[in-house]
């Protein structure tokens, strides 16, 4: 918890103390006493922030801790929104007539007036929040702390993983077992005297564990004149040296298998003399380990891998000793099991989710003890098929949500519905879910602390949501989400941060190139349930539901997303003013009333919102800090005239919408670096050309592209032959992906072809389409 508290709250001080150090050493005229402020309030902010780097080394902190690290939180975010409407208000106004400069000064003298009240009150609060650290006794924990690498948690002690029970899971009990264990079992025994390594990959609560014990305990393995085959938990927080005296003891205490290793200076081991195992270090557990095993063929289960550097300590204990050993390891991470298996993708089982027959199968069997679909009543029909569409595969999901239902002594719909409907609070208080919460939750705690906020955005997505790659990772830098590392752009480490999801299994892939690459995914219904409790505890989201809930935890709302219109006037009560990212569902059937109440936003995401009218989109450019807009598949067919005064917008998405040209003050979006217009249809291919006999598209005008250096993404733009557009594309240094549409077979290709080579070491994606005129 207090990791995700630090990531929240870290990404918040960074970011303010940028805009801090940036503002102070450029404005020297600041209004008397603001300049002071702005740096006392930046340097008590840089030093909780170091303090906060501090506290998230170690582990064990109370509630004092998280409440102080919160309050921080909250004083960065109030103290940039001041500094951002700073900054907007004290623009440069040069190139504007004398009276409109003069109204504008004096407009700044109340707002500076104003700001600097604000300041003032912000200063105050860091100073108390700074002494409360020492009045509250807000201090180090005395515990362990964290540190990488082999040697992962050194001092920790080994403890027991949330999903212990699925090693003593009875054989009864279980579904859809039988064709992943025979072909696991056929990869054990084939005839190969190599130590083989197998490993099986999949998400938190798929059954891996289960079905690497069904594995060992098949008749096929247990002939095979294995001689041991023990089962070690490694899990997320492990000390590899009581880890080693562990596997240790466990081949001792094994029958008719006495242990007798040369232990040099510390003596001959045996089952009846282990005292001195606990003055060892790691090097000579290690030794003993292999000299125990290097004459023996075993097969060893390592249940709950989460990292290469875990496997790498582990595996040097393990004998290559050429009599048909095997190792099966079970992970979370497609990357640890690659590296397990020294990227041996044939032994690789990647576990899948029960079909809807099977996971029937299971539900019923743990309600009712029996397999059999059978139903004390029908109208328990459709509220099973909800919540078994909830559970989404996972049988550690519906065997618990199973065994929740069969310990209620009315089964009604009334009952059952109301677990389906309020499943997130279930998981919070109910102890029947809580096995299933811990080992969902562990995906999420494994995360590294820069890549939280960003699996916790995601929670913002409706259940079922297909989320695409490009828009997502363009919402987290336009949020601030992704830091700046050197020799990679922004959107490349984005990408990275996407692909580490994907990898460790904690999204579903739904739509994959013929590369392989993910282009969208989407979270697990219960999976999003757990992030969306997170979201709220740490007023990172708040949410207005399909059913129409309002979640909500903080008197100021940072990131808003509405599912529903349901009684939206009334569920809005709390202040919106402060809100950051606003996202509205295409079922929403009306814009709320406050909309224009949010000048603050960064991001805006209205796709599919066909309630979105021209009138209401004027209120957008208002929002002077905002960086993502999508207004993708709506009944827009205009941008308002002043779309220019969005200095920082990053990203205009308007494809499928009605809209047909850029207003003049597009000129001025100086910081834009997706420019994604434009609607195709009824594509069709002559060679390596697409010809378009029908289209909606989007014609750039002259200078616009020009102003745009920043440009990396231009999507399906109408190029009518113009020599001055076409010049202007091979300015365009960072452009990696273009889409022009271009109007009949006799373009001046020449020329356009001069300018793709312009952009020959930037350029990645090229499409053209040619739009036929003469059909």
């Amino acid at each position: 918890m207090e990791a995700t508290i630090f990531s929240l709250t870290e990404g918040a001080v960074r970011s303010l103390l940028c805009k801090l150090g940036c503002l102070l050493s450029r404005e020297r005229g600041l209004v008397q006493g603001v300049h002071g402020d702005m740096q006392f309030i930046k340097d008590e902010l840089e030093s909780m922030n170091a303090f906060l780097r501090t506290l998230t080394m170690s582990e064990g902190h109370d509630d004092q801790v998280r409440i102080w690290m919160k309050q921080v939180r909250e004083i960065a975010y109030d103290a940039e929104d001041c500094i951002d409407e700073f900054i907007h208000h004290s623009g440069d106004s040069s190139g504007l007539g004398f009276l409109y400069r003069l109204m504008c000064m004096l407009g700044m003298i109340g707002c500076h007036r104003r700001i600097a009240i604000q300041l003032q009150e912000l200063k105050a609060r860091a100073r108390d929040v700074g002494e409360r650290r020492s009045r509250y006794g807000v201090v180090l924990a005395k515990t362990v702390v964290r540190e990488s690498g082999p040697q992962l948690l050194k001092h920790a002690s080994l403890r027991l993983d949330p999903q212990l029970h699925a090693l003593f899971t009875e054989e009864a009990q279980l579904v859809g077992i039988d064709e992943p264990r025979n072909t696991l079992v056929r990869w054990l025994i084939e005839d190969d005297p190599k130590l083989r390594v197998l490993a099986i990959v999949g998400f938190g609560g798929l059954g891996k564990t289960t079905l690497a014990r069904m594995v060992c305990e098949s008749p096929v393995v247990k002939g095979a004149d294995f001689q041991c085959c023990p089962l070690f938990i490694v899990s997320q927080t492990f000390n590899i040296r009581t880890l080693f005296q562990h596997m240790i003891r466990e081949l001792i205490q094994r029958p008719h298998k006495a242990m007798a290793i040369a232990g040099g200076k510390y003596g001959h081991f045996t089952e009846s003399n282990l005292e001195g195992i606990e003055r060892l270090d790691v090097a000579v557990l290690a030794e003993m380990l292999r000299g125990y095993l290097q004459d023996k063929r075993y097969i060893m289960v390592l249940d709950d891998i989460w990292s290469i550097s875990s496997w790498e300590s582990i595996r040097c204990a393990l004998p290559d000793n050429k009599m048909g050993s095997r190792v099966i390891v079970t992970t979370r991470n497609e990357d640890v099991a690659k590296t397990c298996c020294s990227h041996r993708q044939d032994w690789i089982y990647k576990i899948q989710r029960l079909s809807d027959a099977t996971s029937r199968e299971l539900f019923f069997k743990r309600i009712f003890g029996s397999s059999e679909d059978r139903l004390p009543n029908d109208e328990l029909e459709e509220v099973s098929n909800s919540i078994l569409k909830k559970c989404g595969g996972l049988p550690l999901a519906i065997t618990s949500i199973g065994s929740l239902l069969a310990s209620k002594t009315n089964r009604t719909k009334q009952e059952w519905q109301k677990v389906c409907n309020n499943l997130g609070s279930e998981l919070e208080s109910n102890p029947t879910l809580e096995g299933a919460k811990q080992v969902l939750t562990l995906s999420y705690d494994d995360l590294p602390y820069h890549l939280k906020a960003c699996f916790l955005y995601l929670s913002i997505f409706p259940e079922n949501c297909e989320i695409k790659r490009g828009p997502l990772v363009r919402r987290w830098i336009a949020e601030g989400f992704v830091s700046q590392r050197y020799g990679l752009s922004m959107e490349q480490i984005a990408e990275s941060y996407f692909d580490e999801f994907v990898a460790r299994s904690i999204v579903q892939p739904v739509r994959i190139d013929w590369n392989g690459k993910v282009r969208s995914c989407r979270v697990h219904d219960i999976m999003l349930e757990v992030i969306i409790s997170k979201s709220i505890e740490e007023n990172f989201a708040s949410f207005i539901r399909d059913n129409g809930s309002l979640l909500v935890s903080h008197d100021k709302i940072r990131r808003l997303s509405i599912h529903s219109s349901h009684n939206l006037a009334q569920k809005t009560s709390t202040s919106v003013s402060h809100v950051r990212s606003f996202t509205m569902s295409a079922s929403v059937e009306e814009v709320p009333d406050f909309f224009p109440q949010l000048r603050l936003l960064r991001v805006l995401d209205m796709e599919g919102c066909i309630c979105l009218s021209n009138s209401t989109l004027n209120y957008i450019c208002n929002f002077f800090q905002l960086k993502y807009l999508s207004l993708r598949k709506t009944n827009i067919y205009k941008l308002p005239r002043r779309l220019g005064n969005l200095k920082h917008l990053e990203t205009l998405d308007i494809r499928a919408t009605l809209i047909k040209k850029l207003p003049t003050s597009a000129n001025s979006l100086s910081r834009m670096k997706h420019l994604l217009v434009g609607h195709k249809e009824q594509l069709t291919r002559t060679g390596s050309v697409k010809f378009l006999k029908h289209c909606s598209c989007l014609e750039v005008a002259p200078g616009v592209v020009r102003n745009m250096p920043s440009l990396q993404s231009l999507a399906h733009i109408v190029i009518k032959d113009h020599p001055l557009v076409l010049q202007e594309i091979g300015l365009l240094q960072k452009l990696r992906k273009l889409k022009v549409l271009l109007h009949n077979v006799d373009f001046n290709w020449k020329a356009f072809v001069g300018s793709l080579r312009k952009l020959a070491s930037s350029l990645s994606s090229l499409s053209i389409h040619i739009v036929d005129e003469n059909e």
